[in-house]
């Protein structure tokens, strides 16, 4: 209700603040003092619960979601580089190569080659298997 009130433009509030009786049979509207003392006072308060809003963003923004992103970004690391191990321990067992695996009728599947060959753009040797000649 308050941001509504802050909201609304200053003409409106000073036609808010004459009297009802002079607003219909007066052209010349002279503002009642106390509601623009009031306007005033709930503008000012507006400012500084904005102020006091944006603070506590930016202290969240600095002292949490920062340190929260470094903590996450040595996890992953922690997680992928023990990937990379295993996938690596698995390469020697198989002599540099992927082992075999099942051939599902459902990987792979395409109706045409793409036009630069029959892998993928981002086709890896190292860690992807071949698509099956077609």
């Amino acid at each position: 209700m308050l941001a509504l009130r802050t909201m609304i433009p200053r003409a409106a509030a000073l036609r808010a603040a004459v009297k009802p009786s002079m607003r219909r049979y007066n052209s010349s509207l002279t503002p009642n003092p106390e509601a623009a003392k009031e306007f005033i006072e709930q503008r000012q308060h507006a400012f500084e619960h904005a102020g006091k809003s944006a603070e506590l963003w930016r202290k969240i923004s600095l002292y949490v979601l920062i340190p929260g992103a470094v903590v996450l970004g040595a996890y992953m690391y922690k997680i992928e580089s023990e990937h990379h191990a295993h996938h690596e321990h698995i390469l020697e067992e198989n002599d540099g190569q992927l082992p075999e695996r099942p051939d599902y009728e459902y990987v792979n599947m395409k109706s045409r080659n793409f036009p630069w060959g029959q892998q993928s753009l981002f086709f890896n040797p190292k860690v992807n298997y071949p698509a099956p000649e077609m």
